[in-house]
C-alpha cells in the first residue's frame, strides 16, 4: 500500500468542546482517586492485620 500520496486529514475540535487541560485535569483527579482509594486500602489492611495481632 503506498501512503505517499495519503493527505492527511485536518485534526478536528472534540465534539464537547474539551481542551486538553481539561482532559488533563480529569486524568489527575482520577489519578488523585485511585490514589486516595490505594491509600485506604492499605490502612484498612494495616488496621485489620493489627487487630488479628500479626
Amino acid at each position: 500500500m503506498d501512503v505517499s500520496t495519503t493527505q492527511s486529514q485536518p485534526l478536528k475540535p472534540n465534539q464537547d468542546g474539551s481542551t486538553f487541560s481539561k482532559k488533563k485535569k480529569k486524568m489527575d483527579d482520577g489519578i488523585e482517586q485511585i490514589s486516595t482509594l490505594i491509600t485506604n486500602a492499605a490502612m484498612l489492611l494495616v488496621e485489620n492485620i493489627q487487630a488479628i495481632g500479626l
